[in-house]
């Protein structure tokens, strides 16, 4: 934050000042400290928050708002850990579908959480869940 007001950076301070106080908000609501994870999901919260006000502000014709949101996303994905690239993920949504015997829409619920596990917040859940949609679709198609 101190860079950020040093170079005059004001959107950057001001994420960095709302991150801060979700994260203070968070502790106080936990009554203790933090652990890295929880502070990441708070950022991955953040960016989800963002994205929904993107949504909504095109659907509303204010394209200036939802290119603010965009920067800011764009900010807090700095602190999150380096993001799988998409075929990483389509090779992992195949592989652990294969292994835990997945092929219908229906076991959905039993190979997100694997998953979120298996990318440890190094890919975002809608990204998943799409990319999980695709090739339980695609296994349907080929088994019917």
């Amino acid at each position: 934050m101190k860079s950020a007001m040093i170079a005059r950076d004001n959107r950057r301070r001001d994420v960095i000042r709302f991150l801060k106080a979700s994260i203070t908000n968070e502790a106080i609501e936990k009554r203790t400290d933090l652990t890295d994870e929880e502070i990441l999901s708070v950022i991955r919260m953040q960016i989800k928050q963002r994205r929904d006000s993107i949504e909504m502000f095109r659907k509303g014709d204010r394209n200036e708002l939802a290119d603010e949101e965009e920067a800011q996303i764009a900010i807090l994905q700095d602190y999150l850990p380096q993001q799988m690239d998409e075929s990483e993920l389509i090779e992992l949504v195949a592989r652990l579908s294969t292994e835990l015997g997945i092929s219908t829409q229906k076991d959905m619920s039993r190979l997100m959480p694997a998953l979120m596990q298996a990318t440890a917040g190094r890919a975002e859940g809608r990204v998943l869940s799409r990319l999980a949609k695709e090739e339980l679709d695609r296994r349907t198609v080929n088994t019917a």
